[in-house]
């Protein structure tokens, strides 16, 4: 539980106090939300008690320059369900609470305090309050995971660990240390996502900037999993709706507008032929037994990927036009 703010007089900056859990010790620590003020910038510090917090000289176990993360996100995994995790260029750093209320009430303060110390200030020194529009957070949704040594991942040298970021149009590959993102994949090129026990991978087709293949990645546990799963799944689907509204809308655009707009098509009428033309029956099947050619995984069944058990397509999605494969393997070999 959230204890008593300190005294307004000695500790003005404090915008949010109380006890926190570590993410990977699981040890209860105080923690303290600065905003920015003389005595420094605004920051996220913890202290072993609130006792030593209360301390005559006070020195934080850790402090956490909020201007300094790029992202802070809401998450959860199979130990913590409330978790909020920053992310630096260097590191990311969670935290666990009892609750889903305190979890939202950390996270706003949090988000809040980072967007105000990232507004440009005026010549009076003032904030951006007068119009000019608060930064949010440069992604929707950020993991750190660990890229494998399989598919794409191998074969364009992207392994090891980075950050997967997620917008409203892109997939992005972002290496620890660094500013820039090594490899940024649209997500209409995603065919499709899945994930295995603690294993996600994305699928991407000879559109995307790798060109065809996959890339798979482990995560801490299958929650995490199973999250970015949903959570991209749910990205690939509200493009392609913006994709169906945007056409819908270009088509009723016109002088006339609605189906008067364009110019009826003319079509012959159809006649019997003996053998008819490919663009009446489809053309011939290939035989099971013959390999298909240019597929969306380079073709080679042997260097191909395992697939995972939980798969997701979409519903009849524009942007993953690709149905789901049968006797996918129980196992991930990595």
């Amino acid at each position: 539980m959230e204890c008593q703010p300190p005294d307004p007089q000695s500790y003005e900056d404090v915008r949010k106090n109380g006890y926190l859990r570590k993410q990977k010790s699981m040890h209860r620590r105080y923690f303290v939300l600065r905003t920015a003020s003389e005595r420094g910038p605004a920051r996220l510090e913890y202290y072993e008690s609130e006792k030593k917090f209360r301390g005559k000289t006070p020195v934080p176990k850790k402090a956490l320059v909020l201007e300094t993360c790029f992202n802070i996100n809401k998450r959860a995994d199979a130990k913590n369900k409330h978790m909020i995790v920053l992310y630096t260029r260097a590191e990311s750093f969670a935290i666990a609470a009892e609750n889903e209320a305190d979890q939202d009430e950390w996270y706003q303060a949090m988000v809040e305090l980072q967007c105000k110390s990232k507004t440009p200030t005026t010549d009076t020194g003032a904030g951006g309050d007068y119009g000019v529009p608060t930064p949010g957070p440069a992604f929707k949704e950020v993991w750190q995971v660990k890229v494998w040594p399989k598919g794409l991942g191998q074969a364009k040298n992207l392994v090891g660990v980075y950050r997967l970021c997620l917008t409203d149009k892109t997939v992005n590959f972002v290496k620890l240390n660094s500013d820039a993102a090594a490899v940024v994949l649209q997500l209409m090129n995603v065919r499709r996502c899945g994930h295995s026990e603690n294993f996600f991978f994305v699928e991407v087709g000879r559109s995307a900037v790798t060109g065809p293949g996959e890339f798979w990645m482990q995560v801490d546990d299958s929650v995490v999993a199973q999250n970015m799963h949903e959570t991209l799944l749910e990205a690939m689907k509200a493009l392609s709706e913006e994709f169906r509204q945007r056409s819908k809308s270009q088509s009723n655009s016109g002088p006339g507008g609605g189906a008067t707009a364009s110019n009826p098509i003319s079509v012959p009428s159809r006649r019997h032929h003996p053998n008819p033309p490919p663009s009446q029956v489809g053309f011939t099947r290939r035989p099971r037994t013959e390999p298909p050619g240019g597929s969306g995984t380079g073709g080679n069944s042997a260097n191909a990927s395992p697939t995972p058990r939980h798969s997701s397509l979409g519903q009849a999605q524009p942007v993953m036009g690709v149905k789901e494969k049968k006797g996918w393997g129980e196992r991930v070999e990595v």
